[in-house]
């Protein structure tokens, strides 16, 4: 598609010089000749337009560069053995960040209240810059709570060794 589109804006450039060569031929005293030329200059325009805009691939019907990026850091969380959104203390989590920008994360597990409580706090190291996902697994820790809780988690920054946590993601749960 790309291809034809640069194709048809060479075509329309060929033709847009042959009409200038006609109004400079003519001294600009034919209306035919510049009203050509222009109508042939703003064919190049939005051709133009579109030949920029449609070169970027993608997913989708039509991706265009203006499209925005997709985030980074995005979290995904998901039962690791099991279809059941309903999870028992020992179940394990599967929690996949893709695109990570943080060396350390840290996953905590809090209560559903007007005064939630933490559950359960982990951290996890990632150093391999190559994988573009960070897997990490949570058990789900027998502390008697059952309910709706909500995981959170967040990215670990460190400068002059201090430690800044900022919330990248998370979901709800339900512990039965």
């Amino acid at each position: 598609m790309k291809t034809k589109a640069f194709i048809v804006y060479i075509a329309l450039g060929v033709a847009f010089a042959a009409v200038s060569l006609w109004v400079l031929l003519c001294r600009g005293k034919n209306a035919r000749a510049i009203r050509t030329k222009y109508r042939l200059g703003g064919a190049m325009i939005a051709a133009w337009a579109m030949l920029s805009a449609a070169s970027c691939n993608g997913p989708g019907l039509f991706v265009t560069c203006y499209d925005a990026a997709s985030p980074l850091n995005m979290v995904y969380i998901t039962p690791k053995d099991t279809e059941d959104p309903a999870l028992n203390s020992g179940d394990i989590l599967l929690i996949q960040i893709s695109d990570p920008t943080y060396d350390k994360f840290t996953v905590r597990l809090y209560t559903i209240d007007d005064q939630p409580q933490l559950l359960q706090s982990e951290s996890f190291d990632f150093a391999d810059k190559s994988q573009a996902v960070a897997t990490f697994e949570l058990q789900i820790a027998d502390n008697g709570y059952k309910g709706v809780a909500i995981l959170k988690v967040f990215g670990v920054a460190t400068e002059n060794d201090v430690e800044t946590e900022t919330y990248i993601g998370g979901d709800a749960i339900t512990i039965i």
